[in-house]
């Protein structure tokens, strides 16, 4: 059986790898190949949620699951938010094929489809990023923006300055390509002049006003998103096209008002650089078939599964 941690996974796949395996995916993507609901356990007292997500790939028949945990406050405690696993079977005998580290798959197609969702909806000359939010995910949605646009400024923004300064210093030292990072004190001040905002945060409560972005930026809303909270304010949507990675999914598990919305798929087989000049946001609650992506093309490139 194949076990990878974290740096392991990290020196197999890169951002740029995942974006593409995600697009590949989604171009030929069934919701009913064998994608079920997600369980969800929410721990509101302690601010942990534990999740298992089951998903079928009748395409490459494997059995995947990940088994895996949220805690928003380790970060303070110096421990990963993200902890879990996802296990890989083979379809056909249930031999277990493969042990993945479920943070580090988590990060990666959360990233990865932030910044296809980007690619797809952001417009070109692009080159000022907002990220608000400073922990795993962040990183990924800022190196996955960076794979898909000529990004020359990043204002990022935490409640925390200590996490502003710390994450500043880990971007330079992993993306030091003469790109201007500013730590602001403010989300307003970060988002405001922003061609691209990313928000990876646990807030409950819209981070900014819908008068605070300008009109054509593009927002990767990729942190919590439930029935009672969410990242955007809600009078930025009818301005805006939503973009989802399942309508009933986004429904189910974060509102009704992503009825209207379309979803990446639905995007890839249309004409999708029309919608570059408008308002978009992603809302992310984040689904199985994206880990099967990210997991699968892992196994591929090894050799341990059919191209």
């Amino acid at each position: 059986m194949l076990i990878l941690d974290e740096p392991a996974i990290q020196g197999v796949i890169s951002m740029k790898e995942s974006i593409e395996a995600l697009r590949a995916g989604y171009a030929c993507y069934d919701k009913l190949e064998g994608c079920p609901p997600r369980t969800l356990i929410r721990d509101d007292e302690n601010k942990a949620t534990f999740g298992v997500m089951p998903y079928y790939s009748k395409y490459d028949n494997f059995f995947i699951v990940k088994v895996i945990s949220h805690h928003a406050c380790n970060m303070n405690k110096g421990c990963k938010s993200i902890n879990g696993v996802v296990v890989v079977q083979e379809g056909f005998t249930g031999q277990i094929m493969a042990q993945f580290d479920a943070g580090a798959i988590t990060s990666l197609r959360t990233g990865a489809t932030a910044g296809l969702a980007t690619d797809l909806l952001a417009r070109e000359p692009s080159a000022k990023l907002a990220v608000i939010g400073t922990g795993a995910q962040a990183m990924a949605a800022l190196n996955a923006v960076l794979c898909v646009r000529d990004i020359k400024s990043v204002a990022v923004h935490s409640r925390n300055q200590h996490h502003v300064e710390r994450f500043i210093v880990r971007a330079v030292d992993q993306f030091a390509r003469g790109i201007v990072f500013q730590g602001c004190e403010d989300v307003r001040s970060a988002v405001e002049n922003a061609d691209i905002v990313c928000t990876a945060t646990t807030c409950a409560e819209p981070l900014f006003a819908a008068r605070d972005v300008m009109e054509g930026v593009h927002v990767n809303a990729i942190g919590k998103h439930t029935l009672t909270s969410r990242e955007f304010p809600l009078e930025l949507v009818p301005r805006s096209l939503l973009v989802v990675e399942d309508r009933g999914a986004a429904i189910s598990e974060a509102g009704s008002y992503h009825r209207e919305s379309v979803s990446i798929s639905q995007l890839l087989r249309e004409d999708y650089q029309r919608y570059q000049s408008r308002t978009t946001i992603f809302s992310s609650v984040g689904t199985a078939f994206q880990d099967a992506c990210i997991c699968i093309a892992i196994l591929k490139k090894l050799k341990r599964a059919e191209s």
